[in-house]
Order: structure tokens, then sequence, then C-alpha cells
């Protein structure tokens, strides 16, 4: 060998181990370090921590990945000792402080794997295709490393918050996130979409962290309401403006399906609904010249449609009144309603329902102009998080990660001990 021994175990960080380098052979993708306890070290046992002074039980070699030297895969070829100790009955592989818990890996390599997954620009998937690793085995670690780290995780007291639920796969388990509306990071998640679930939440800030809370952004899932009424009884409830744009535009689009489904009425009125679907749901200042065309044509040939549309646009009109006029705004949305019953949409008429039972919260929204705007780049990344992982099966790794992608999780990582 080129390099002596001394330097060879400092590249291999074992100057201070019972363990030495007595071997480099490179091959052509990877490069094979034979690593052997050092003559007159003594095996430590696993389980007392003390040199082992007796023949060991028997001698095997396996083999670890270590942290890659360019795109050389390394390989560390371990001989190691099973003991027979006398604290145990069972028979123990001798300690060896620079293998992983868990994997066939060095203890550097996966240091290495956590510190980039921290970084949030590489997935599981790109680290399993970077180092050419098992993608379950990365999964293991990303999902060990988040739950380290959870652990020491300091919960902030926010002043205004946004409570809103995703699905882990369509359909399936949810998850109720909290997100702080001044920054616009996820700061708490657990299972569920219940009370019991964001009760939770206030339970573990206590009376000090409920106290701070000032304004509440959120669906309005009936759950949430009865847990901040008895929680945080003096907060402002405000109805989220995403969500109340999103039944606002499902009303529409129920409008749209009515007409499609109609057979009494023109075949072509029947067909021009079923292709407005996307055309419909944008905002006609947004939209392109052909789009522009096809909302002409829209007017012509389906008036209903085109009627559902127009009060569409018409409403977002309600977020553009100042603090100081709610009654202006609250008096818009009577007026609104009065219009939709009077022009007989009836589909839209069950988001009329909606607006009267929660017009309070929804002035809310209003008055005091605290939108959960920040926290909807929260849902967008979740969903690409969802995207990538074909749906999350581990509702608990599904939840740390957004944390971690979302929030401030995995910011001062550290190395395990």
């Amino acid at each position: 060998m080129a390099l002596s021994n001394v330097i060879l175990n400092n590249l291999a960080g074992l100057q201070n181990s019972n363990f030495e380098v007595c071997d480099v052979k490179v091959f052509k993708d990877h490069e094979t370090w034979v690593i052997k306890r050092k003559p007159h070290a003594k095996p430590i046992c696993n389980n007392c921590d003390l040199p082992y002074e007796f023949k060991p039980h028997s001698v095997s070699t396996i083999e670890l990945i270590d942290q890659p030297a360019g795109r050389f895969k390394r390989i560390w070829r371990v001989e190691r000792a099973k003991l027979s100790c006398p604290c145990t009955l069972s028979i123990l592989v001798e300690k060896m402080d620079f293998k992983a818990d868990q994997h066939l890996m060095t203890q550097r390599f996966v240091n290495h794997i956590e510190e980039l997954l921290c970084t949030k620009m590489f997935t599981v998937a790109d680290i399993s295709r970077m180092f050419n690793i098992d993608y379950g085995i990365v999964y293991k670690i990303d999902h060990q490393v988040l739950r380290r780290l959870i652990q020491h995780h300091k919960l902030v007291f926010p002043t205004h918050i946004s409570v809103d639920e995703k699905s882990a796969r369509k359909g399936h388990n949810y998850i109720t996130i909290v997100s702080d509306l001044d920054t616009g990071e996820a700061i708490w998640a657990t299972e569920g979409n219940s009370k019991a679930s964001l009760d939770l939440f206030f339970q573990i800030i206590g009376p000090e962290g409920c106290a701070k809370i000032q304004t509440v952004s959120k669906d309005l899932w009936k759950p949430f309401t009865e847990s901040c009424n008895e929680y945080v009884p003096h907060a402002t409830q405000n109805a989220d403006k995403f969500h109340v744009i999103k039944k606002l535009i499902d009303s529409v689009d129920a409008v749209r399906k009515e007409v499609q489904n109609d057979k009494s009425i023109d075949k072509e009125q029947r067909l021009n609904a079923k292709s407005s679907m996307w055309l419909v749901r944008h905002n006609e200042e947004n939209m392109k010249d052909y789009q522009r065309e096809k909302l002409e044509e829209l007017q012509k040939i389906n008036e209903p449609l085109y009627k559902a549309y127009l009060m569409k646009e018409a409403f977002f009109e309600v977020y553009n009144f100042a603090t100081n006029e709610i009654n202006k705004a609250e008096e818009f949305i009577n007026e609104w309603i009065t219009d939709v019953t009077l022009l007989g949409l009836g589909p839209m008429t069950e988001f009329c329902s909606f607006l009267k039972r929660n017009i309070e919260m929804i002035l809310n929204s209003i008055a005091t102009k605290k939108t959960s705007a920040l926290s909807e780049g929260i849902n967008r990344k979740i969903n690409v998080l969802k995207s990538m992982a074909y749906g999350y099966k581990c509702m608990d790794y599904f939840k740390l990660k957004i944390l971690q992608r979302c929030g401030t999780l995995g910011r001062s990582w550290t190395p395990a001990q």
C-alpha cells in the first residue's frame, strides 16, 4: 500500500478505536477495506462495555457500507468476535463503535445521509439513487433521525395560528396541522381530525400558550370549532378564505353538473357544460384570449352556468372591503344570497346556507385580514410530498415529514451519539 497505516486509520476514523485498517483493495467500481482488531486489543462486550478476557466463542466477517470516496463505493470487511460474556447468558458480538445501529453501514455514513436529508434538498429516493442503496434502508434512516429530532424539538407559542387537515393518501387517514400564520411554517401535527386531535395541541401548550393566541384561521370543520371554543374562547375565529372559496367553486361546479346531466335540454348545451369544467374555475381577469372566447360561447349557449359563474366572480369582492367596513361586507353577503335565490341557481343554495351559518367567522377574516395565505404554501409542499411518495402508509412518518419540510424540524440537526 502507498499510504501508511496511520494515514489509513485517520481516513477511516479509527485512530482511537480497537480496530485498524489492515489492507485496501481497489476494484473497478469499489474499494474494499479490510478491518481487524489491533493485535493486542481485547474485544469489548456489547452489553457491559468491559474487555473480554477469554477466548472468543467464534470469529466471523461482516461487510459494512462506508461513505464513498468520489464515485467509488467503499466496503469495509470487518472481522468481529462473538463473545460468551459472564454478564449475560446469551452470546453477543463484540462492540464496534464505528458500526451504525440496525444497519450494515458505518455510523459516519449514516450521519452523512442524515445530514443530506435534513438539508431538505434531497428526498429519500434521491439518496437511494445517489449512493445505490435500497430505498427501504434510506427510509428507515430518515424515520429514525426524525424521531430523534422531534424529542428535542421546542414548540413555539404563536399569536396567530392556522388549523388544517390533510390526508396521507386520497380518502385515507387524516392529520391535523397547526401553522404559525406570521411565519407560514407548520409548528405541530398529529394523527386524526377530531376535536381530541386539536385539543391535544392546546393541552401541550397549556394555559400560558392558549392565552397568547389571538387569532385562529381554520376551515369550518365543527370539531375544530368546538375545540377552539373550549380552549381559546377569547381568540377571534376566522373562516379560512381558501376553504370558503373552494366551497363556492364546488357550488358552481354543482350547477355545471346539473346542466350536464339534464336530459331535457339541448345536447349542445349539455356538451358545453361538460367541456367548461376548468373554465368556470378560472378568474376572468386571469384568463387568456382563448379562454375569454370560450366564456363568450358559454354566455350564448349556457345561460344558467354563465349566471353561476358571474355570481362566483361577484362574491370575490367581499374580501376587498376594509377592516372598518364590516357592516358593508355583511350587507353585501346578504344581497349576494338574495340574488342567487332570485336567479334560481338551486345547487348554489347550499353554499348560501353555509354563508348564513358561518357569516360571523367570514366577517372576522375580513376584519382581521388574517388569512392562511402563507400557510397555503404548506399545502402545496404537502401535496408534493404525497406525490413523491405516492401517499404515506406510516402516519407517524408522514407527520414528521410535514414538520421537517414545512416547519423547523431538522434545522438543528446533530449526529447521533
